[in-house]
């Protein structure tokens, strides 16, 4: 029997309140039970893991209490739908286009590594799942790619591996606390994975040439 913890209690229903917001938009307590199927209670603890990490925004609107995703978070909510919508048929252009990728694809470990990454974020779900807290070594067995890189990789997605003792032994998990994050990535496929890093990069990048910038007006 899985052992009840506030991580997989808090953690599950905030990722059904993150997908609520997601797909309808800003919204109150009230109307986000009703969207939910959740308590009163279980909806303002889900807030509360979400705002916790930063997820949501709260403006008022006369007395009530109004909660949205992120700017941030609000870009992952469509990439998700992005994946989930119905392609055209390509046409012959866009086919050469396609085949040009996938030759690329194939050249470059890039593509097998996002593969490989999806694999570890559904391992690493199915354990918070079962209320145990992963390896990074199970994590990359699981996904088949190194420790290493993995490591590297969820670092970009916001989620870190943490050092425990277990008994007399000292290593390192995935703590249940990311378990409402690695729920929404595990949603995305390979292609969102992607885009999700390259917008993660790019963010980077841009805050430390402004970071550059700033110094140099300064200085």
């Amino acid at each position: 029997m899985n052992e009840m913890t506030v991580e997989s209690i808090f953690g599950t229903n905030a990722g059904i309140v993150w997908q609520a917001l997601s797909k309808n938009g800003p919204n109150n307590i009230a109307d986000l039970a009703k969207l939910t199927s959740l308590s009163r209670e279980d909806v303002l603890g889900a807030l509360g893991w979400l705002g916790r990490e930063n997820k949501i925004a709260l403006k008022r609107r006369g007395r009530a209490m109004i909660f949205s995703l992120t700017e941030w978070e609000s870009h992952m909510a469509a990439t998700t739908s992005a994946d989930a919508m119905p392609k055209n048929q390509p046409s012959s252009q866009s086919r050469r286009t396609a085949r040009r990728k996938a030759g690329a694809a194939k050249a470059k470990p890039a593509a097998l590594s996002m593969v490989a990454l999806k694999k570890a974020l559904e391992f690493i779900q199915s354990e918070f799942d079962a209320s145990r807290e992963p390896t990074p070594d199970q994590a990359s067995k699981a996904g088949g790619m190194g420790s290493r890189q993995l490591g590297k990789a969820l670092s970009k997605l916001d989620i870190k591996s943490e050092s425990v003792r277990r008994g007399s032994k000292s290593l390192r998990v995935y703590p249940l606390a990311h378990k409402s994050r690695v729920w929404e990535l595990a949603a995305l496929d390979e292609d969102g994975l992607q885009r999700l890093i390259g917008a993660k990069k790019s963010a980077a990048q841009n805050e430390q040439k402004s970071d550059s910038e700033e110094y140099t007006v300064f200085d």
